[in-house]
């Protein structure tokens, strides 16, 4: 089979490749039908997140159910699923409570061998998935894949991050990056009653389609993004403000100026570093910091009633629809900001 593998910073190859097995009696293998390249997966790319040269890259996508174990009960071969990026055992204390992303067992696919065991990723022809009854989710009949394919990973983490962040219907909402995540968590919002939503980037073309979308854009290179927020809300600041860029101290300083006093900053964004944070500053203003990542297995469910509903369409913030043989230069124009959301047709 084709599929995509790193091997140093910036240089992947389409490349051939093993076909998965079956090796424990609750595996399925799913053909890929699409794939998102998401921002996780620059990380890798990049090489901030070390992975062995020959590794499979990818970690958002659906398919259909090619093989599965004799264990496997709940799927057929032929159904269309949805795939938690998250690799959980569903036994451990935490899964039995709801926590899939801390299992004991967490893992992930295509970050090689990151958390323990390799689960080559979903940029590939076809893909081992372990705990099958667990990880997969069928695809209503009536719903495209291009409306469903960010349940895998990129959803739900927009969707905890507005739900965590203690929201209520009426709360104005500010985005701190308005890239792919920023805008699924923007349209989680509106869908769950939010008043003023704000997109806040210093990207031009990000904010035209902020605009599109119907949300209120800041260019924070041009305006200072917390005095136009507060104009906004009686000099306030935002009810409610999600994080969606990540990697730094300084836009989690940022999102802090943005929320008001006792209102709840969500980080959604990747951090994988220490800082020093303001605390005096947030236990006078008792701001709230919450740190999410999103599950899929948790929140599958009210999403897609949110998707069959067409409250929540994630198929607008696609940009580039590309081959699997084109997924190097996929990676290259969306690291350069050259595309918004690439998804990969294998």
């Amino acid at each position: 089979m084709k599929a995509l593998k790193w091997y140093a910073p910036y240089n992947v190859k389409i490349e051939e490749a093993e076909e998965p097995e079956i090796v424990e009696e609750t595996d399925a293998i799913i053909r890929t039908t699409l794939a998102g390249i998401c921002g996780t997966d620059l990380h890798v790319y990049r090489g901030h997140v070390q992975i062995v040269p020959g590794n499979i890259l990818g970690h958002e996508f659906v398919g259909i159910v090619e093989k599965i174990g004799r264990n496997v009960k709940n799927f057929e071969v032929g159904d269309r699923v949805v795939v938690s990026c998250w690799i959980a055992d569903g036994t451990c204390w935490y899964c039995k409570n709801g926590f899939y992303t801390q299992c004991n067992k967490i893992n992930i696919f295509g970050l090689g061998p990151l958390y323990g065991e390799e689960y080559p990723g979903a940029h590939a022809e076809l893909v081992r998935v372990p705990n099958a009854d667990l990880l997969l989710f069928k695809i209503p009949s009536e719903v495209e894949d291009e409306k469903v394919f960010a349940l895998s990973d990129g959803l739900p983490a927009s969707y905890a991050g507005i739900v965590e962040g203690n929201f209520k219907p009426g709360y104005s909402v500010a985005v701190l990056g308005f890239g792919p995540i920023g805008a699924m968590a923007a349209m989680c919002a509106k869908s769950l009653g939010a008043g003023k939503i704000f997109a806040v980037d210093i990207d031009e073309e990000r904010l035209k389609l902020a605009r599109e979308l119907g949300f209120t854009s800041i260019n924070s290179k041009e305006v200072d993004a917390s005095e136009e927020i507060r104009n906004y809300t009686e000099g306030r600041g935002a009810d409610l403000v999600v994080e969606a860029i990540g990697a730094s101290e300084e836009v989690i300083k940022k999102a802090i100026e943005l929320v008001r006093r006792k209102g709840t900053v969500s980080v959604v964004g990747m951090h994988v570093h220490d800082y020093n944070m303001p605390v005096g500053q947030l236990w006078v203003t008792e701001k709230r910091l919450v740190f999410v990542i999103g599950d899929t297995i948790k929140y599958r469910n009210e999403l897609i009633e949110l998707i069959k509903n067409n409250r929540i369409d994630i198929s607008k913030i696609i940009s580039h629809r590309i081959k699997l043989e084109e997924a190097p230069h996929g990676y290259e124009i969306f690291d350069k900001k050259k595309s918004f959301k690439v998804v990969i047709k294998p």
